[in-house]
């Protein structure tokens, strides 16, 4: 088979392609299509011996490109290319060449890996090689010839020979099992690996760190796992001290996803891992004259060492969060003692003394990028794997020694250590918040803003996070020293004291602070009066929280409030000041749902009429928009039937929002991408706020349809077609449950409008769909949701269902329990091969299976309650005894694990 007179087009197609303009690159993709389409064999040999071979004479750049146009071509099934002309079914070229041709091209890839000599061409070489035996081994056709090469490769003398047998490995980790005629036995497969790990060169010790991560992960079965991995974790830690600072972070990050799967192989070796773990998480060198940790400061760059100490400490959380007794137990709680006080000097290091920016910030909305959420977030996990009678003695060592330190940052980071901990210590917290609060209370008039602020951020946790407590036993102390704040010099400060009662409010009897809403409102009210525009956000928020939690006891400053609500819903109408209109409806709308309708519906019409102006005015991703839904929802809840005037204002944005489906991205720019995701998955990630809002538009038709029940019928039929297409939704799980909600509800909305009495196939269209879109799912979760939507749009219309459509659903949950059967008795099979991890894995997918055989059982029983059928009687008592069969079926809780 010649491919010479195919030269002169490739040639063409690759400078095309190469180019920055987007018109001559269309025609380059469209050109190469077609080529493929009428010779795939000549176009895929000649692209194989283009990269692997240099065939053609091309410069390294084209060839690399050569090789990626290979491996997305060969498998993409291509519109105009068939195995059948009959059927006319889009095929991927490697499926419609001939096995001679797959062969030659195979020949040609491994003479490549090979012969190769250049880094960067081999690297491509072995993307594309990989991604070859990837898709054959899916076609149950094993790429026999490239295991030899691999082996012989790991003997070369060359590192960039034996850096691509790993590189194959992590990307096809089965690949000495699955693509050989005798698999290599598990411990001739450690000893390949172990060799990659302490190879002289320190790019295939990093390469050989990431085939041992995929081996271990999907390589190999759980005995085998138990058998060769503990061994490798072992000399894996043996090799990390040897590599440069630079690596060490690439060879840690496939470590961390090891210890997050298969804690249990990094047990054996504890005393020499953690050391070495703990000592990686010790920062460099700060002018706080503190000791946080008994290991010498790091002597790299902070950048760099923050890339290191990341995955260090990610593994080491990981072990204790999932081993939580055999970490605690280690030295008597050394890890936690020392962590601790390692991530606190981590958040000390992390900040400037300069905090000027901070004070000049008037947009709270941004993230601090800079802000560092690590520790905090790594203190957060810790507390609530170990819990406080771990925790709360390693951190009192730490904070009452920085509290009193002259750097404002010891202190800051003291109080935000605690307001991070809180929530996983909190069974252990709760006897000693009297000891907290005189701890943390001299910092509420620390002289430095930061400090101020972490007090209030300290308090604020404690309000959420425990239980009550404060605002039961400890109000007077929050309320009086929030209401001091509030006059703080410092804007930022007086903000954040407003936040913090947002989160006092958030549990608390209106009985414990009637005293202080009259003090609060006040001084709120004349903050917002003279405030920046960030701190009259704040203030609506918290005044929204205040309302709620006082109930009918804010009605004497329900006026105030309300005027105010009002007043900047009509005048802030700048840009700028979207969010404070947004914050305005919040603030009214749930200010009136606090006082009750009696007292609001007067202002309620002036409300909905300003909104109605807004919603009219809404610009594209106008953050307004959601406060709208929101504040629509809660006028609807308050006013009830009085609502109905406003419906042919709400509903249709949200059928709109419902309707929303992702635009597809020009296929031809994103071809031939080195790494190309999947496309559903791309769209969804290119579209994600309108994705959230069609979720949170069919929550809230949810809450209209069941509130407004009759009312809701002008918008009947297109809200359940939505619906219907909804549960079936290709993108978004959010959208499939949201949907699958939504279907009772609007058959509520039938029933009491009467609408569908005399139109039975409306009903006979609702549950044909529901039932198809049962009988085609496979994922044991949203299944559950499905026949929980059945068995509740049944129990609605309280009739016998068609005979056919009964039939369907009882087959279709004998297939699906049969299914199942087959699923839970396999995995009895597989019990004696399976590890810890694996076992975790598959109980919770029972779980999940159990909930969808218990709503398989209510849907059962829903039919047989409203269909006397004698026949269908006796299947459904036979599908009942399989469901019960399959329950007893799997893996049990109690089984030893064979560890």
């Amino acid at each position: 088979m010649s491919t010479e007179h195919l030269m002169g087009d490739v040639g063409a197609v690759f400078e095309a392609l190469m180019g920055t303009a987007d018109g001559p690159r269309q025609e380059g993709e469209k050109h190469l299509r077609n080529l493929t389409i009428s010779t795939p064999a000549d176009i895929l040999l000649l692209l194989a011996q283009i990269g692997a071979q240099g065939v053609g004479g091309f410069q390294l750049d084209q060839r690399l490109l050569s090789l990626i146009l290979l491996k997305r071509l060969a498998f993409k099934p291509l519109p105009g290319l068939f195995l059948n002309e009959n059927s006319q079914h889009a095929t991927a070229p490697f499926d419609v060449i001939r096995e001679t041709t797959r062969g030659r091209i195979e020949t040609v890839l491994c003479a490549g890996l090979k012969d190769e000599m250049d880094t960067r061409m081999r690297k491509g070489l072995g993307n594309c090689a990989a991604t070859w035996a990837q898709e054959s081994a899916a076609r149950h056709r094993p790429l026999l010839p490239l295991p030899p090469i691999l082996l012989e490769l790991t003997a070369s003398p060359h590192p960039f020979h034996r850096f691509t047998p790993f590189q194959l490995l992590d990307m096809t980790p089965t690949l000495l099992v699955d693509s050989v005629s005798d698999p290599l036995p598990a411990p001739q497969l450690a000893h390949v690996l172990l060799a990659g790990i302490n190879d002289p060169s320190v790019d295939v010790r990093v390469e050989a760190m990431k085939a041992v991560r995929s081996v271990l992960m999907e390589g190999v079965t759980g005995k085998e796992r138990e058998e060769i991995g503990s061994q490798m974790i072992h000399q894996a830690f043996q090799s990390l001290p040897r590599l440069p600072s630079n690596l060490l972070s690439h060879a840690l990050v496939p470590l961390v996803d090891l210890a997050s799967v298969h804690p249990n192989l990094f047990l054996p070796t504890l005393s020499d891992t953690l050391p070495y773990l703990l000592s990686l998480a010790s920062p460099p060198s700060s002018s706080v004259p503190h000791q946080f940790s008994p290991y010498p400061p790091s002597r790299v760059g902070q950048e760099e060492w923050e890339e290191i100490a990341n995955p260090a400490t990610e593994i080491l959380l990981s072990l204790i969060e999932l081993r939580p007794s055999q970490l605690e137990g280690w030295e008597s709680g050394r890890v936690a003692r020392e962590l601790v006080g390692l991530l606190i000097g981590r958040q000390v290091g992390s900040f400037e003394v300069d905090c000027q920016d901070w004070l000049d910030a008037t947009n709270l909305e941004e993230e601090d990028e800079d802000y560092p959420v690590f520790a905090e977030e790594a203190l957060d996990r810790l507390a609530h794997a170990l819990g406080g009678s771990t925790i709360l003695p390693a951190l009192s060592s730490q904070v009452e020694s920085l509290l009193a330190q002259p750097d404002w940052r010891c202190r800051y980071c003291a109080l935000v250590a605690i307001a991070a901990v809180a929530e996983g210590c909190l069974e252990e917290l709760q006897p000693r918040i009297r000891d907290v609060l005189t701890i943390i209370s001299p910092t509420a008039k620390d002289p430095h803003p930061r400090v101020r602020y972490a007090f209030l951020q300290c308090l604020g946790q404690l309000c959420s996070d425990c239980e009550g407590i404060m605002q039961r036993e400890y109000q007077n102390d929050v309320l009086q020293v929030c209401l001091q704040l509030l006059e703080d010099p410092i804007t930022r400060v007086r903000v954040h004291s407003a936040a913090c009662l947002t989160n006092f409010f958030q549990d608390v009897e209106p009985e414990s602070f009637a005293s202080y809403i009259q003090p609060l409102v006040g001084t709120l009210l004349r903050l917002f009066r003279a405030g920046a525009l960030y701190l009259q956000e704040q203030v609506l928020a918290t005044l929204s929280n205040i309302a709620l939690g006082a109930m009918e006891t804010f009605l004497p400053f329900y006026r105030d409030v309300m005027d105010l609500c009002i007043h900047t819903l009509a005048n802030a109408t700048s840009s700028d000041q979207h969010k404070l209109q947004g914050r305005a409806m919040e603030c009214a709308s749930l200010t009136g749902s606090a006082v009750g309708k009696a007292a609001f519906a007067g202002d309620a019409v002036k409300v909905a009429q300003l909104m109605i102006i807004i919603q009219n005015a809404l610009q594209s991703d106008d953050v307004r928009s959601a406060y709208l839904m929101d504040a629509w929802t809660s006028l609807c809840q308050t006013l009830g039937d009085d609502f109905e005037p406003f419906l042919p204002q709400v509903i249709p944005p949200l059928l709109k929002a419902a309707s929303f489906k992702p635009t597809k991205p020009d296929a031809l720019l994103s071809s031939f991408e080195e790494s190309t995701p999947d496309t559903e998955d791309a769209l969804v990630a290119s579209n994600t706020s309108e994705m959230d809002e069609k979720v949170q538009a069919f929550e809230n038709l949810t809450l209209y349809a069941f509130t407004m029940r009759a009312k809701f019928e002008p918008w009947l039929m297109h809200s359940m077609e939505l619906s219907l297409g909804g549960i079936v939704d290709r993108y978004s799980e959010g959208v499939r449950e949201a949907a699958a909600f939504l279907v009772p509800g609007l058959l509520q909305v039938a029933k009491d409008a009467k609408v569908w009495n005399d139109s039975p196939n409306n009903l006979i269209e609702v549950f044909q769909r529901v039932i198809n879109a049962i009988t085609k799912e496979s994922d044991p979760s949203f299944l559950a949701l499905l026949y929980k939507s059945f068995t509740d749009s049944l129990h609605v219309v309280s009739l016998s269902l068609p005979s056919n459509l009964s039939a369907q659903l009882i087959n279709s949950t004998e297939a699906h329990l049969r299914d199942l059967k087959s699923t839970r008795v396999d995995r009895e099979i597989q019990s004696d091969y399976m590890d810890e991890a694996d076992r975790e894995i598959y109980l919770e997918e029972q779980e999940n299976e159990n909930s969808a055989l218990d709503q398989m059982e209510n849907s059962l029983i829903m039919i047989k309650q409203f269909d006397e059928n004698e026949e269908f009687s006796d299947r459904i008592d036979r599908v009942q005894r399989l469901r019960a069969e399959v329950r007893k079926r799997g893996l049990k809780e109690d089984e030893p694990d064979g560890m």
